[in-house]
């Protein structure tokens, strides 16, 4: 994440982030707002080291209504 938000402050994309740890496992989860399009932070997440994962969950909704499941098609 450190990475996805140092990539985001050199674009001037403002976010608010809320991170949460899942289980014993080293990925959290991430409730992200930003005044951008979806697609602006896509385009971020592709710049980023393993951002693939983070592409592939980022939905337009709350934290609680995304089921996280990996979307394989967004690259």
């Amino acid at each position: 994440m450190i990475e996805f938000e140092r990539a985001c402050a050199l674009a001037k994309i403002t976010t608010a982030l809320a991170q949460r740890p899942v289980g014993t496992y080293p990925d959290v989860e991430v409730e992200l707002e930003s005044p951008v399009s979806i697609d602006v932070l896509r385009n971020v997440m592709r710049g980023v080291v393993d951002g693939h994962v983070m592409l592939q969950t980022l939905r337009e909704c709350r934290l609680k209504d995304n089921s996280l499941e990996r979307d394989y098609d967004l690259e």
